[in-house]
């Protein structure tokens, strides 16, 4: 009687399954034309009553089966049976981001600014064969055919990249490194990621770990290789390969993550040059604390903190990174400095690298090279407000600080972070991290009332430290859904020599003659299609 009842419970089931599907898709028999007919099952058998004996074919492939299982043994269950495969678990996708921009010093003409047109593709492959394994690899490749084909026909100095990068923000020695045109290509993510027993979730490979809660600073953002530039668009840093493990903790909302960092600003070939570290995120009423800590040999711990809350109408978050100042090069510029006597050149020695290394030697009497002492602490607070002003239209307001212990307070020293030294400086400051005494604010109107594909977002960073400014506003507008077509205009002012304007005046550096018109204002349009 129960396996009579079952049987008739199966074809129930079976029956019910298969007019679902028949809402989703034709059938087999509409598609292919109909089948043979199939023999009715046996009727159930009355209680008490003996089974009925099964058909010729039945009973000749019961029998094969037995003699298959019989020689070959029984198939093992496979695993994680409970988790079906989806009908497509392979998806691709990109995007596809084109630009054009200008910059301009001041006193130059128009025809003297700076083009560049610098292209980015993104191309991802996302494999999800089960709900608790994914796959996810995404590369880049960027083109600019405005710059040289070779590096030997790039130009001494380029432009300060404040505005238009999409790679982090950049040190300001880069303004001596040779660009070419590409095509570059570079990896961005490559990872794996299941879980164990549900409790543990793994990822494993090139990814990326965001920490902190700054909108224009995140100085405890420790796990990535460069600093993200405040102004971009969007992150287009490329990941670090880590081990990440995710211990989360449902009843009370929190999250507790271990990390093993497999990369670097340089190479890790050893065991002794990996590095580790450890997060967790907690949750106490309508507040997130965050702690962090990043230790790797030779250098001393870095400790992360941050908090985000909602207060009334608004958002306040803020993060503090504590390090050590023995981990960076800094320099400071030496007044009473005596320039060393200059060597001839050796008879191997061409001339341009004999004038180079002179340089050099110049440079590091001038601007010697040191590290601080004690703990250095960078800070960042800030909060946003959002308001109603039409019946579905908002603004977002918001503004924030950030201290910098690393950085410096006036602009002398900044010739000495461009201009080459002996040895490359280790893990120097970048911009937007020059200056100790930093504010921004911000203002955010998407689709403001009848212009619903469009946004604007006006924003003014400012370096207390040296006292100079940059104003940008962004505009952006969807296109045909998935076109954005995107502008933005700066304008620089503010002190000449300080970070955002970045201009040297007539720098006696030993015979050598160093200048920089300061910036002025930096203009640029794209496209960009999200696929």
């Amino acid at each position: 009687m129960k396996r009579a009842a079952s049987t008739s419970l199966l074809w129930l089931g079976l029956s019910l399954a298969g007019g679902a599907k028949s809402q989703e898709r034709p059938s087999e028999a509409d598609l292919f034309g109909p089948s043979p007919a199939a023999p009715a099952p046996p009727p159930p058998a009355a209680p008490g009553a003996p089974a009925a004996p099964a058909a010729p074919e039945q009973a000749e492939g019961t029998a094969e089966a037995a003699r298959d299982a019989q020689i070959l043994g029984a198939t093992p269950p496979r695993m994680f049976d409970e988790q079906a495969a989806p009908d497509d678990p392979l998806e691709m996708g990109g995007q596809l981001y084109l630009r054009t921009q200008v910059a301009a010093l001041e006193g130059q003409a128009p025809r003297d600014w700076t083009l560049s047109s610098p292209a980015l593709l993104d191309v991802y492959l996302d494999a999800r064969p089960n709900d608790r394994v994914r796959g996810f690899v995404l590369g880049r490749m960027s083109f600019d055919p405005t710059l040289p084909s070779t590096a030997a026909a790039a130009s001494a100095a380029g432009n300060v990249d404040a505005t238009g990068g999409t790679a982090g923000s950049a040190p300001p020695s880069a303004l001596f490194q040779a660009q070419t045109r590409g095509p570059r290509v570079i990896l961005d993510q490559l990872w794996l990621r299941f879980d164990v027993k549900h409790t543990v979730f793994v990822t494993a490979g090139k990814q990326h770990v965001r920490w902190g809660t700054g909108r224009f600073w995140a100085p405890t953002d420790y796990l990535h290789v460069r600093k993200r530039n405040p102004l971009d668009v969007f992150d287009a840093r490329s990941g670090t390969t880590l081990l990440k493990l995710h211990l989360p903790i449902e009843s009370r909302a929190w999250n507790f993550y271990a990390y093993g960092v497999t990369e670097g600003p340089g190479a890790t070939s050893t065991l002794g040059s990996l590095a580790g570290a450890a997060r967790a995120e907690l949750v106490f009423g309508p507040a997130e604390l965050g702690l962090g800590a990043f230790v790797k040999r030779g250098q001393k711990p870095k400790y992360a903190l941050d908090l985000s809350a909602g207060v009334g109408d608004f958002d306040v978050y803020g993060e503090l990174a504590v390090r050590s100042g023995e981990d960076i090069d800094r320099v400071q510029y030496a007044t009473g400095a005596s320039l060393p006597e200059l060597d001839g050149p050796p008879s191997w020695e061409r001339p341009e690298e004999t004038a180079r290394r002179q340089l050099a030697t110049v440079i590091d009497a001038l601007y010697p090279v040191y590290r601080s002492r004690g703990i250095k602490a960078q800070a960042v607070g800030g909060f946003s407000y959002s308001q109603k002003y039409n019946d579905n239209d908002t603004f977002t307001l918001g503004a924030e600080y950030f201290y910098n212990g690393l950085g410096h307070q006036s602009p002398a020293p900044y010739p000495g972070l461009v201009l080459p030294h002996s040895r490359e400086l280790v893990d120097a400051a970048t911009f937007f991290y020059l200056g100790q005494q930093y504010t921004a604010v911000f203002l955010a109107l998407p689709a403001p009332y009848s212009l619903d594909n469009h946004t604007f977002t006006l924003s003014t960073l400012g370096n207390f430290s040296d006292f100079s400014f940059i104003t940008r506003l962004d505009y952006s507008l969807a296109v045909l859904t998935h076109l954005r077509f995107e502008a933005f205009a700066s304008a620089r002012y503010g002190h000449t020599n300080g970070e955002f304007r970045f201009g040297v005046d007539q720098l006696d550096i030993g015979g050598f003659n160093f200048s920089r018109a300061p910036a002025l204002l930096d203009l640029g349009v794209g496209l960009r299609i999200d696929i």
